[in-house]
C-alpha cells in the first residue's frame, strides 16, 4: 500500500472513533430497555361550562404494563382541585371545579410507549370450567345466562375438545357479525339480536359467550392511537388462559394479539368519561406520533438528541421521512455487503445496487410475499421479452413495452385482490415496479446471451444476496445505531478502501482451483 492511501485510511478511522467516543457515555445513560415500537403524545382535552354550582369531570387514565409505558404525565387546569384515585384495577383522574366557575379548559397529557404483543395458545389445553371467578358473573350489559346467549354458546362449543378450539369458534362467530358505527351502549344480547354492532357490542357478546362456557373474560377500554384528533374510544376483550390475560379484538380481527398502537386505559365495563349532568361539556383526544430511536428513551438527554454528529434530531424534526432517512443510511451498508459477497465470497449478482433496492422493498412487502411477487414479475417479463427479442426491437422502446405490460398486469392483480379480498395481491402497489422490471429484463437478456442455466444460476445468487441484505435492513438495532452513530459510515468507507486492495482468492474459488492448490 502506498503512503497516501495509509494516511487517508488512518485519518478517517481516527476521526470516526474519536467522534463516537464522545457519545458512548451519554448513550449508555439514555438506553431504553423497553424498546417500544410506537411512541405517541396523547392529550385529553375537556371543556366545561356551567352555572353557580360545583362541577366535576372523572376519567380513567392509563397505567404501565408489559406492553405499554406511560410517562411525562401532566395536567393543566385553572381553579380546579385535581387528584388521582385507585379504583380496583384502574386509576381515575378527578377534577372538581369550584362553585362559580364559568368556562374551564382542562388538559391531561402523557407520553405513550407501546409495543405489539402476540400470545400462543397451546392446542392441547383442556377446557377447565371455573365457577368461582368474578370474571364469570353476569353484568348489566353482559347477559351471561340469558337463554339466547346460553343456546348460542352451547352450539358454538359443541364438539370442541380443547380451550383453543372453543375460543376460536366463539371468536369467529362474533368477528363475522357485521360491523356498524353504533354509538349507543349495546349489550351482548342486543348485538346478537340485531346481528350488527360496534366494538362495544361485539366485545360484550364475546365476553358473555366465554363466561357462559366457564372461561373467565373481561372488557378492556382504551384508544387506538393514530396521528389525529378523535373522540371515539375503543373496547376489546381479555380471556384468562393459564393465569395469563390474553387480548382479543373481535372488531378488528386480532386473535390473542394486540397491536403496538393500542392504548389500554381501564379494565371492566365502564364509561371512560363521566361529568356533572346538565352542563355544557365537550372533549377530544389529540394524538401525535413521535419519531424516535428505539434505543433512546424519549426523555433522553440533549447530549444525544442534539449532538451535532447525530441523525436523531433530523429524525425527530420530520424534515425527511423516516423511511427515506433509513434508506440513505442503510444504502452504504448494503453496498459494503454486496462488495464483500462479490469480492470475498464470489457470488454473482445483477449489478451492485439492484439487490439493495429490492431488499429494501422487501421490508415493506414482507419477505416471502415480496420474493413471490418478484418471481412472478420476473416470469412475466421473461415471457414478454421472448417475442420482443425475436422482433429485434431497440433497447429503450423494448423497456417501455416491458414496463407498460408489467404495470397493466400489476393493476389488474391489485383490482382482483381488492375484489376478492386477496391481501397479498394488493402488495403489488408497494413494490418498486421500475426496479423489478429492470432486474427481470436483465434476466431475460441473460437467457438470450448466456442460456437458461447460467441466467437462473445468477438470479438464484442474486436472491441469496438480496436475502442477506433484507436480514440486515430489517434489524431495528442496525439502522438505529446508524442514526445515533453516523460515524459508522466513515468506518464503512475504511472497510471498502481496504476491500479494494483484496488480492486473495474468493471462497468459491478454493473449490474451483482445488487441484492446483
Amino acid at each position: 500500500m502506498n503512503k497516501s492511501f495509509k494516511i487517508v485510511v488512518l485519518a478517517v478511522l481516527v476521526v470516526a472513533i474519536v467522534s463516537m467516543s464522545f457519545k458512548i457515555i451519554p448513550f449508555s445513560k439514555s438506553l431504553d430497555r423497553f424498546m417500544p415500537s410506537k411512541v405517541y403524545e396523547v392529550d385529553y382535552n375537556f371543556f366545561m361550562k356551567g352555572g353557580d354550582k360545583e362541577m366535576f369531570i372523572k376519567t380513567y387514565v392509563p397505567q404501565d404494563n408489559e406492553r405499554q409505558k406511560i410517562l411525562r404525565k401532566h395536567t393543566v387546569a385553572d381553579k380546579v382541585n385535581f387528584k388521582i384515585e385507585n379504583e380496583k384495577e384502574n386509576k381515575r383522574a378527578i377534577w372538581k371545579l369550584t362553585k362559580g366557575s364559568n368556562i374551564n379548559n382542562i388538559n391531561y397529557s402523557f407520553t405513550f410507549k407501546g409495543k405489539a404483543i402476540q400470545y400462543n395458545i397451546a392446542d392441547n389445553l383442556p377446557i377447565t370450567k371455573s365457577f368461582s371467578s368474578q370474571f364469570l358473573n353476569e353484568e348489566k350489559y353482559i347477559e351471561v345466562h340469558h337463554s339466547k346467549i346460553d343456546s348460542l354458546a352451547k352450539s358454538l362449543a359443541l364438539g370442541k375438545t380443547n380451550l383453543k378450539s372453543v375460543l376460536t369458534s366463539l371468536y369467529n362467530f362474533v368477528y363475522h357479525i357485521p360491523s356498524a358505527p353504533i354509538r349507543d351502549v349495546t349489550s351482548a344480547v342486543t348485538a346478537f339480536e340485531q346481528n350488527q354492532a360496534s366494538c362495544n357490542g361485539k366485545a360484550r357478546l364475546f365476553v358473555a359467550l366465554c363466561r357462559n362456557r366457564g372461561i373467565p373474560a373481561k372488557l378492556k377500554g382504551g384508544l387506538i392511537l393514530e396521528n389525529t384528533k378523535k373522540r371515539i374510544s375503543h373496547l376489546w376483550a381479555e380471556v384468562l388462559v393459564n393465569d395469563k390475560w390474553i387480548p382479543f379484538d373481535v372488531l378488528n380481527g386480532h386473535f390473542a394479539y394486540l397491536p403496538s398502537n393500542y392504548l389500554e386505559i381501564y379494565s371492566g365495563d365502564h364509561f371512560l368519561i363521566t361529568h356533572t349532568p346538565n352542563v355544557l361539556f365537550d372533549y377530544s383526544y389529540e394524538i401525535k406520533n413521535i419519531s424516535f430511536v428505539p434505543f433512546i428513551n424519549v426523555t433522553a438527554k440533549k447530549s444525544i438528541i442534539n449532538h451535532p454528529v447525530s441523525l436523531v434530531k433530523l429524525l425527530q424534526s420530520k424534515i425527511m421521512p423516516k423511511s427515506v432517512l433509513n434508506f440513505l443510511v442503510l444504502l452504504p451498508l448494503g453496498g459494503l455487503l454486496i462488495a464483500l459477497i462479490k469480492n470475498v465470497i464470489g457470488l454473482k449478482t445483477y449489478g451492485v445496487f439492484l439487490p439493495i433496492l429490492i431488499a429494501f422493498a422487501l421490508t415493506y412487502t414482507g419477505y416471502f410475499t415480496g420474493v413471490f411477487l418478484f418471481m412472478l414479475i420476473t416470469l412475466l417479463v421473461t415471457i414478454i421479452s421472448i417475442p420482443l427479442n425475436n422482433w429485434g426491437l431497440l433497447y429503450a422502446p423494448k423497456m417501455v413495452v416491458i414496463l407498460s405490460c408489467t404495470v397493466v398486469s400489476m393493476l389488474i392483480a391489485i383490482l382482483v385482490g381488492i375484489q376478492y379480498k386477496i391481501t397479498w395481491l394488493t402488495s403489488f402497489s408497494f413494490f418498486p415496479v421500475i426496479i423489478v422490471s429492470i432486474m427481470a429484463e436483465r434476466f431475460a437478456r441473460a437467457i438470450e446471451e448466456d442460456g437458461y442455466q447460467k441466467a437462473i444460476n445468477t438470479i438464484v445468487q442474486t436472491l441469496l444476496t438480496t436475502t442477506l441484505c433484507y436480514v440486515v435492513f430489517s434489524s431495528v438495532v442496525i439502522h438505529s445505531m446508524l442514526l445515533i452513530f453516523p460515524e459508522l459510515l466513515l468506518i464503512m468507507i475504511v472497510m471498502s478502501l481496504m476491500l479494494g486492495k483484496w488480492i486473495g482468492l474468493r471462497v468459491f474459488e478454493y473449490s474451483r482451483f482445488s487441484t492446483i492448490l
